[in-house]
């Protein structure tokens, strides 16, 4: 708070001492320069320029042309006419009694006046029209003030001149009728443009008959060597006539609004009250402040509204610089949470325990999300977790949150886990809603290790916590020792895949219709030298958590298509399923891989379907854009588990499949389950109203095959037809049933 109100003291000073205004006055020009548009043309400046001069033979003409001039105006249809000089000295009686007939016989004639004023050490006298004029016609104000440099400028509308209220030239020419106000003329007025006749070609009627119909006029000096000429902001000098027709058409367009430069300095300080309540400022908060600060005074101009932001500039700068030094010093520069090098420095201890909660599909929940949408988020799920931490610094480290307690004994420990897990059952808010997150959590309790060390094992335990779909995992001696068996697996994988010693088996998938066999669905097989037959899934979850998903699944595809050139050479019909990683469809280089296999086999891209799980992501826009490049190829796809996952229609409407895998465990129980039964009949439907195949897999008798044909389901596999084979078994199997037909 001391940094805000350090930032905002110097702000209002700035403000005050008007520190910026030159710069304000610039950025004002500029907006105007980009807001650049044509003066109407119901305002004309009747100009005394030298081609007047010359063909008059005069230094100023004669007040008896002015009342000539004056008649032709009204004759040719002008509303008002105001005079840019005052009038204040007779000249020769003839003309001076001309001019005050002129004015007697036409109502709207405003001559100039000026109250008195000071200008630093000058004094000027109130300047008002000689009496013979001034009880003849109307009066109006010349004056008007010019910021430094000639960088802007502001008139009244009205002035007290001799104890009479009097509206300005440009107030009068717009025909405004309010209280007095201050105004800045609008440069985004092309002064350039203010539509403009020579005294001379007035006087002697050389202008078209519509030039002054309906329109206000002034009457000003232009000719070279006048002394009434003011710089246009960051443009040349320009006549003081002008100045007076662009304030009428400002005011015609609405009259500006100054809210000077608090407004903004209180928006700054906003803003960074909002960043000093925050653990880490966010940049992108600043910048967009610093945005707007400079974008919105632009739209405000079209609203003849004006905005000073020097002062909130330089609040927000400076408080920006010195709420993110002291933030550096502590937090993380992108999360906003205690750094877990500050963590790391502490001396190991017998009394803490290292906690590590990992947000499983944490960048598919942020993906598009603002860095300070993000750190919401994380602070709204560090916020849950302080009901049972209270007072506990939180480090943040990609997708998990470290920190420090007091040790627990086993089973105190056990029910803590328990409760932070069930912190997570309701959802977290998330950009204006609320989303689920599956917490994992890693415990490190190998007192005698480094605090980086025991760091690191609380995140892994917590990433290996969600690979093995628990809440949570303690790192002890025990748990170190599995770990290093199964980074030694993960090892003898890849020397397995270089060998081939990773197998693919065969599972026959049957007609239900003929009872041919159609094709087969390609399961992976690992028998390790010393541990044995490896589980399929274990070995997928462990490709996943440490990158080989991509190697082992570009391996049980290229072997997959090798057994499938084999057993069409048996069957050209047969095509060969392959279970696919939802990791490996957010890869674009799966297509690639696709495209040069099948070339390699021979294998056509419509015998061959890819079976995505039902828990793909598919609001992962990758997985998407995968899936939509592979069926441009001709790959089918296939909905596998169908029901077990998501189980949406909608989900089986967004996939371009061509089918749909009932799961096992509704096929295997729907004899005498109705309400699986239901499931099934219910899924075929599903897919024969999206034109796509019914396949049931986990069929284990004769009876469950024909209440599945009775159902209209297309396909079907299971031990009842056959189990799943090595290449060499498949291919008898093949011959097999083409001799028996």
């Amino acid at each position: 708070m001391k940094i805000v109100a350090m930032a905002l003291g110097i702000g209002v000073i700035a403000g005050l001492v008007e520190l910026g205004l030159p710069a304000e006055d610039v950025y004002r020009a500029v907006r105007a320069e980009i807001r650049s548009h044509e003066a109407p043309s119901d305002i004309v400046v009747v100009t005394i320029d030298d081609a007047t001069l010359n063909e008059l033979q005069t230094d100023i003409p004669d007040r008896k042309q002015d009342a000539q001039l004056i008649d032709r105006l009204f004759a040719a249809g002008a509303t008002r006419v105001f005079f840019d000089k005052a009038y204040a000295d007779p000249t020769n009686q003839a003309s001076d009694m001309a001019l005050a007939e002129a004015l007697a016989r036409h109502d709207e004639v405003y001559l100039g006046a000026a109250p008195a004023s000071e200008v630093g050490i000058e004094r000027y006298a109130t300047m008002m029209p000689a009496r013979i004029f001034r009880e003849r016609a109307r009066l109006a104000s010349m004056v008007g003030e010019a910021g430094p440099f000639g960088l802007s400028y502001r008139f009244p509308t009205l002035e007290l001149v001799d104890g009479k209220k009097i509206p300005s030239i440009s107030a009068g020419l717009a025909g405004y009728r309010g209280d007095r106000r201050l105004y800045r003329p609008d440069f985004g007025i092309n002064i350039h443009t203010i539509k403009n006749v020579s005294y001379i070609d007035v006087l002697r009627g050389r202008f078209a008959s519509n030039t002054f119909d309906g329109a206000a006029v002034v009457i000003g000096q232009t000719f070279s060597g006048t002394s009434d000429t003011h710089y246009e902001p960051l443009g040349a000098k320009i006549p003081g006539v002008y100045f007076h027709a662009l304030g009428a058409h400002t005011l015609r367009e609405g009259v500006p609004v100054d809210l000077g430069w608090l407004p903004a300095l209180l928006f700054s300080a906003a803003a960074l009250l909002w960043q000093a309540q925050r653990m880490k400022p966010d940049r992108k908060v600043s910048a967009a402040a610093l945005v707007l600060l400079i974008s919105v005074p632009l739209g405000l101009d079209y609203l003849s509204i004006g905005v000073d932001i020097f002062p909130a500039i330089l609040c927000l700068a400076i408080g920006t610089v010195r709420l993110e030094r002291h933030s550096q010093k502590m937090f993380d520069e992108t999360t906003g949470c205690l750094r877990v090098e500050a963590l790391e420095r502490l001396e190991p201890s017998e009394n803490l325990s290292v906690f590590a909660l990992k947000i499983r599909e944490f960048s598919f929940i942020t993906r598009n999300s603002s860095d300070g949408v993000i750190i919401k988020f994380i602070e709204e799920t560090i916020k849950r977790l302080s009901a049972t931490e209270a007072g506990t610094q939180f480090a943040f480290h990609k997708d998990t949150i470290i920190w420090l307690r007091p040790k627990l004994q086993s089973q105190e420990l056990i029910e803590h886990l328990e409760g932070l897990h069930a912190l997570f059952r309701t959802g977290v808010g998330h950009a204006g809603g609320t989303v689920d997150i599956a917490a994992h959590l890693g415990v490190d309790e190998n007192w005698d290790a480094s605090m980086r060390s025991r760091i690191a094992t609380a995140i892994q335990s917590a990433e290996d916590a969600l690979h093995a779909g628990t809440h949570a995992i303690v790192a002890n001696a025990e748990y170190l020792e599995q770990r290093d068996k199964r980074l030694s697996l993960l090892s003898d994988l890849d020397e397995a895949m270089a060998r081939n010693n990773v197998q693919v088996a065969y599972q026959p998938k049957v007609d239900l219709k003929t009872g041919r066999t159609i094709g087969a669905e390609a399961l992976l097989r690992w028998t390790h030298p010393l541990h044995g037959a490896i589980p399929p899934e274990d070995v997928i979850a462990m490709a996943e958590a440490h990158k080989r998903i991509d190697d082992l699944t570009i391996y049980v595809i290229d072997t997959a298509l090798a057994g499938a050139r084999l057993a069409r050479q048996l069957n050209p019909d047969f095509h060969i399923a392959i279970n696919m990683s939802a990791v490996a469809l957010t890869r674009v280089q799966l297509i690639y891989d696709m495209t040069y296999l099948m070339s390699k086999h021979r294998v056509p891209a419509e015998k061959i379907i890819l079976e995505v799980t039902e828990t793909a992501p598919l609001d992962d826009r990758r997985v998407a854009a995968v899936m939509a490049g592979l069926r441009e190829f001709g790959i089918q796809l296939s909905i596998d588990d169908f029901g077990t996952g998501q189980g949406a229609l909608s989900y089986v409407k967004r996939i371009p499949g061509s089918e749909v895998k009932i799961d096992r465990t509704f096929v295997g129980d729907m004899l005498t389950s109705a309400e699986s039964r239901s499931v099934v009949q219910a899924t075929i439907d599903i897919a024969h109203s999206l034109e796509r195949r019914a396949v049931a897999e986990g069929v284990e008798d004769a009876e469950t095959a024909k209440v599945l044909r009775d159902m209209g389901c297309d396909h079907a596999q299971g031990y009842f037809f056959a189990p799943a084979m090595p290449i060499n078994e498949i291919l008898t199997h093949l011959r097999g049933a083409r001799t028996a037909a």
